[in-house]
């Protein structure tokens, strides 16, 4: 699957392409679409399934030079509201905090992130990022 044919399948998801047309408005330059809401539209396209099946959530990245609670609870908030319409849960996170919080929750150290697009590099499953970045890059609109 070349980068074309793979923005045409997550389109097929209605909630996919209406968050990337709409993520300019979100007010967060550097907000990004990622992880399993695109993949598994992907394999859900393929295994002949309808392209929300299964979809938890939809995860977007981003980066702000603010790591307070309060600036990642205003994006949060925002995306709510903007993405209401949908039907769907999506779920903010501010790259610039994930050092702060995650040898809590994961009991391992990260960096700290200049951009929403380290997060990526930061994830869990390295195989999924590393074919990410290689196969299709970063998501946005434009």
């Amino acid at each position: 699957m070349n980068s074309a044919e793979f923005l045409a399948t997550i389109r097929l998801n209605r909630a996919n392409a209406a968050i990337l047309k709409r993520l300019p408005e979100l007010g967060a330059p550097q907000a990004h679409l990622v992880a399993g809401a695109l993949f598994q539209t992907v394999w859900n396209v393929r295994g002949g399934q309808a392209p929300e099946a299964g979809i938890r959530d939809y995860d977007l990245f981003d980066w702000d030079a603010d790591p307070s609670d309060e600036a990642e609870d205003a994006v949060i908030r925002r995306a709510a509201d903007l993405f209401a319409d949908l039907g769907v849960r999506p779920e903010v996170r501010n790259q610039a905090r994930v050092h702060l919080w995650f040898p809590q929750k994961h009991g391992l150290t990260r960096p700290p992130l200049g951009s929403a697009r380290e997060g990526i590099d930061q994830f869990l499953d390295a195989a999924k990022a590393a074919d990410y970045r290689a196969r299709w890059g970063w998501l946005r609109e434009g």
